[in-house]
């Protein structure tokens, strides 16, 4: 047996989680008022283009509309400018090396949001060539054409030389750069060098990806590109805490504890100035889809109302984590990993199996909670469903499970293996509850609302396909639903579990861990031949 806290649960069993408490006690859910929610930022008018000798002055500005206190991030190449974070932006002198591409990102409690770029160009006394619009990184499919682009600014007759990892590309010497038919060993880093008479400029490298056809699917495409993206906004410093190498204790490290307790993979969100958050973000809505990206920030949001509302700083949004396990690809195995207090999502990509799990996620207000200003109720959609399923179950004397379960702790330590060994989510169980053949019609169409609610928090495409294998007639005729306690979502100790051949959803209830008289839920999702994208199976 191992103890932390409050709970004792044995080494090989489903995991534990901090404030736990008796299931007989009786507890009633907390409910706080909830405020209309604040419109998130848009831009009204985008920045202009602009052409300023050197020496002058250029003013950038951007109007744009949204509820509350809206604040700005001026770019130029998507890197944060320091003191740049009001509506209007000024270069007072402008240099050749400040031509380029600007964009600002407004945001505001509710979300953000990125103008377009506008073009800076500086003409110099010299006439120096200047990179104003860098070539941009592309994956396409083997066979595909395409083309990379580069805008510069210089006086007189501009000559352009691409190069691919360095060398020069015989006959590569326009503005833009064609390839008709995408080859694998086409693959690499592009860039060119811009020359006149008075001197040379070289642009930034733009990643090509070269992917067989049919080889990768479009999600695992645009996860790609967006942890590209995320990654070339980061310093060296910053990328090599960011990218680990896989391993199955790197891919199961980090509790559902704080930060001053476990030690997590990767980069804190809280550490990442206003530029690289918003690439983070956008990674996260690519990889999650809307619904589950929705889900992340509602979490993290209520850490951030624990930590202003007596948890102090063992709770906080900008504590969760993001790392790379593996080298981000198109077509090689790599895991996004999405670590906090509260929830954690492994999203494998181009794996054996194709899922997010092992996925813990937990909440704490566990009903509606407002923080500035803004609306939340992260797990309604979950709440409901679990609370009219066990509603259900009570009726079923087979699905009830013998005595408590204890609450629900994701991930071992790397060195304690407290969830055991690659993915054995129910060697201990010997009690499965009853079979959903034996439910009713309408009880089986709640068990499929539930398992719907939470494999519908991921992108579109990865859902349907686990959508597609956990409801196929030959998996539910070998799935289980259980129950322990009185059925409800609202008393400490009580637990609901879907297990097939492939899925292991449970959910538990806990007494909340900071406010006397809440509770919070804790739900684990797991699939034994998808657990790390099928590298443990």
């Amino acid at each position: 047996m191992m103890k932390r806290g409050c709970c004792a649960v044995p080494m090989a069993a489903l995991l534990l989680f901090a404030g736990c408490g008796s299931n007989s006690t009786d507890v009633a859910l907390a409910s706080i008022t909830v405020t209309t929610t604040l419109a998130a930022p848009a831009i009204a008018t985008q920045p202009a283009a602009q052409s300023v000798a050197a020496g002058q002055a250029a003013t950038l500005t951007v109007s744009a509309t949204g509820g509350g206190t809206l604040a700005y991030q001026w770019r130029r190449g998507g890197a944060a400018i320091a003191g740049a974070t009001a509506a209007t932006y000024t270069i007072a002198t402008a240099a050749a090396t400040g031509a380029g591409s600007y964009d600002v990102v407004v945001t505001n409690s509710t979300g953000s949001v990125t103008s377009a770029g506008a073009l800076v160009s500086v003409a110099t006394d010299s006439g120096a060539p200047a990179i104003v619009a860098q070539p941009a990184s592309q994956a396409v499919a083997l066979g595909a054409s395409v083309t990379l682009t580069v805008s510069a600014s210089g006086a007189g007759t501009l000559a352009y030389q691409w190069r691919h990892d360095g060398v020069a590309i015989a006959g590569a010497t326009a503005v833009s750069y064609t390839l008709a038919a995408a080859r694998a060993f086409d693959a690499g880093n592009y860039d060119v060098v811009v020359t006149n008479m008075t001197g040379a400029a070289t642009s930034a490298a733009a990643t090509l990806a070269v992917t067989a056809a049919g080889s990768a699917a479009p999600h695992s495409l645009a996860a790609y590109m967006a942890a590209l993206a995320f990654y070339n906004t980061l310093a060296p410093h910053q990328q090599g805490i960011l990218q680990l190498t896989w391993s199955v204790d790197a891919a199961r490290r980090g509790l559902s504890l704080p930060d001053t307790m476990v030690a997590r993979n990767g980069l804190a969100l809280g550490s990442l100035n206003p530029a690289q958050q918003a690439a983070a973000a956008a990674l996260v809505k690519t990889a999650l889809g809307d619904t589950g990206s929705s889900l992340q920030r509602g979490v993290q949001a209520a850490d951030d109302y624990l930590a202003a509302n007596g948890g102090g700083n063992l709770y906080g949004g900008g504590q969760y984590h993001v790392a790379f396990l593996g080298t981000p690809s198109p077509t090689g195995f790599w895991m996004l990993q999405l670590s906090g207090r509260h929830a954690t999502w492994n999203l494998a990509f181009n794996g054996r199996g194709d899922a997010p799990t092992p996925v813990f996620v937990g909440i704490e207000p566990a009903a509606a909670f407002t923080l500035d200003g803004v609306a939340y109720d992260p797990l309604l959609v979950q709440r409901s469903a679990m609370a009219a399923l066990g509603a259900a179950l009570v009726h079923y004397p087979a699905a009830q499970l013998p005595g408590s379960v204890p609450g629900l702790l994701f991930a071992a330590d790397g060195a304690g293996n407290i969830d055991g060994t690659c993915p054995r989510a129910d060697d201990t169980v010997t009690t499965h509850g009853v079979l959903y053949s034996r439910l009713s019609a309408s009880d089986q169409a709640l068990a499929q609302t539930v398992i719907r609610a939470w494999i519908g928090t991921q992108a579109a495409k990865r859902a349907n396909a686990l959508l597609g294998t956990y409801l196929s007639s030959q998996a539910l005729a070998q799935t289980y639903v259980a129950y322990a306690g009185t059925g409800t979502v609202d008393r400490v100790g009580n637990y609901l579990r879907i297990e097939g051949p492939r899925l292991w959803l449970a959910w538990s209830v806990q007494r909340s861990a900071i406010n006397a008289g809440d509770v919070q839920y804790q739900a684990l999702w797991r699939d034994k031949f998808a657990d790390d994208g099928g590298r443990c199976a």
